[in-house]
């Protein structure tokens, strides 16, 4: 760090770059700067050591000046932003310094024109202006909101398949053939570079602007996943104490912010940005040695597009979603890309699609959805096999929630098909209790059962499918796995204490429904 500190505190000075010569080509002066800025960049995205040198070399006035386009170019204030974005984030000292230059940032916001290079300078300057607040969006004035929510859903605006399209039918077919065209191809590939990166970056902003506090948010999740306490509870929260994810986004979130979601589609341009190009194009990307890069930008943007639709997906109503059956269809696209188009080893994309699935599942259980009546028991083998093959327990996790999910759905039927379904959830679960190596999502696994089969509308299910006998054998092995690992337990300590101490109340009070069934209902499938 000391020698690239060094480097870039020589243009600290009145260093402005040369203009373009004859040639066309950028002077080594200023090469030189935007490779030492590029190479900051990384170093202090990977190390909080990097960005403590950072702030001890005073490095940030060095390159907020170059945020000045018509001085600097275009090229290095991107390059400049980019590493900006990362040091300011929670970084106290590098905010105060940037106070300074808000007004420069302001220029950038409002920067004119559709081009991929204005599209990301605009992105990153609304970055830069969330982190001068500390990612507080409240705190910023309506007219600031409004305008970071109308730059960031220009940038997803642009149909990036269409764009990959035409850039694919430009790629030439030698690449080591020297052509005339080979100065435009390079421009051509900076400029879908600079597209993917500025819509990666809208989307993880936007993620981040409706989140709120990440603590709060869990907390908020752990209680809409666990139903089970509430009715094991001798007196659960009065109905009017219970806030909903969707009411907490609605007061954390600045209306401005609400209404751009919805006037300006957002969720639908977001969950585009979860869809790749036609498979001949992906093919081009991945055989070309610029393709490759630029694709692997798009799995990226691909990703955290999944997120940011998690996020969106849990914090909106049903009718800001389009609809019950627009989030239906959502939800069908999304089990799509899980179940038959994803590898079980990306578990990167596959934690943030089942992430998705998960909340849209959630939002159609709250409304009490009744367009699951085509799925099948193939269908839901589907999920069942996903959750057996993957690796990541965190995937495992979100597909035990989404299949617990689609059972208390269909507690809501009483038709034999539905009926059918919930004992084979019912199973499948009584099944990963056994089966699961890690403690926490065995425990995961039984709270889903007790989610499921706390209505009383299940008793017979439960009956027929022996739930409260396999649970009673459960137990004892259960508690003793947590007397065992209840040192190494760590955040999932609160959880699986809780949980395992709910069992023997839930097997209790379920073993008391069941005992009321007949006995020619009670048992047989």
């Amino acid at each position: 760090m000391t020698p690239l500190s060094a480097l870039i505190q020589k243009y600290a000075a009145d260093w402005q770059p040369s203009k373009k010569n004859f040639e066309d080509k950028v002077d080594e002066v200023t090469d030189t700067f935007n490779q030492a800025v590029h190479l900051l960049w990384n170093l202090c995205e990977s190390s909080s050591t990097a960005v403590k040198y950072f702030n001890s070399g005073n490095l940030l006035p060095v390159l907020a000046k170059c945020l000045e386009v018509s001085v600097f170019g275009m090229d290095t204030a991107i390059a400049v932003a980019q590493c900006l974005l990362i040091v300011t984030e929670d970084n106290p000292t590098s905010v105060s310094k940037l106070q300074g230059s808000s007004s420069l940032l302001q220029k950038l916001l409002d920067l004119e024109g559709s081009e991929p290079a204005v599209l990301l300078l605009r992105t990153l300057s609304c970055g830069l202006t969330l982190n001068l607040n500390y990612g507080k969006v409240l705190s910023l004035s309506p007219t600031t909101v409004t305008q970071l929510v109308c730059n960031l859903s220009a940038t997803l605006s642009v149909d990036h398949r269409k764009a990959l399209n035409s850039f694919t039918s430009n790629l030439p077919l030698d690449e080591a053939a020297e052509t005339p065209k080979q100065k435009d191809m390079s421009e051509s590939v900076t400029a879908m570079q600079y597209l993917l990166e500025a819509q990666k970056i809208a989307v993880e902003l936007l993620a981040n602007i409706c989140t709120g506090d990440d603590d709060e948010d869990a907390m908020d999740q752990d209680s809409s996943d666990s139903s089970s306490v509430d009715l094991l509870s001798d007196s659960g929260l009065a109905e009017e104490d219970v806030v909903s994810v969707a009411e907490k986004f609605s007061l954390s979130v600045p209306s401005e912010v609400h209404e751009s979601l919805v006037s300006g589609q957002l969720v639908q341009k977001v969950e585009e940005k979860t869809q790749l190009p036609a498979e001949n194009v992906c093919e081009i990307l991945k055989n070309n040695v610029d393709g490759k890069h630029i694709f692997n930008k798009l799995l990226e943007l691909r990703c955290h597009a999944l997120l940011c639709l998690s996020n969106l997906i849990a914090g909106l109503e049903v009718e800001d979603l389009g609809g019950t059956s627009n989030l239906y269809q959502m939800w069908l696209h999304i089990g799509l890309l899980i179940f038959k188009q994803t590898d079980q080893s990306d578990t990167k994309l596959l934690e943030a699609a089942t992430s998705a699935l998960r909340e849209a599942l959630r939002k159609l259980a709250e409304v009490n959805c009744n367009l699951f009546e085509e799925l099948t028991e193939s269908d839901l083998q589907l999920m069942f096999n996903a959750e057996m093959q993957c690796p990541d327990a965190n995937v495992r996790t979100n597909l035990i929630r989404s299949i617990g999910l689609l059972g208390m759905i269909f507690t809501k039927s009483m038709e034999t098909k539905s009926q059918t379904l919930l004992k084979n959830i019912g199973k499948f679960l009584l099944d990963i209790c056994n089966r699961e190596s890690e403690l926490w999502v065995t425990i995961e696994a039984v709270d889903t059962i007790m989610d499921v089969f706390g209505e009383d509308e299940t008793d017979i299910a439960a009956a027929q499918i022996n739930l409260v006998e396999k649970l009673q054998t459960l137990l004892p092995s259960l508690k003793h796995k947590v007397r065992l690992q209840r040192k190494s337990l760590g955040d999932h300590y609160l959880v699986v204490t809780t949980v395992s101490t709910n069992l023997s109340r839930f097997i209790k009070y379920k073993s008391k429904r069941v005992s009321l069934i007949g006995q020619t209902n009670g048992h047989g499938i």
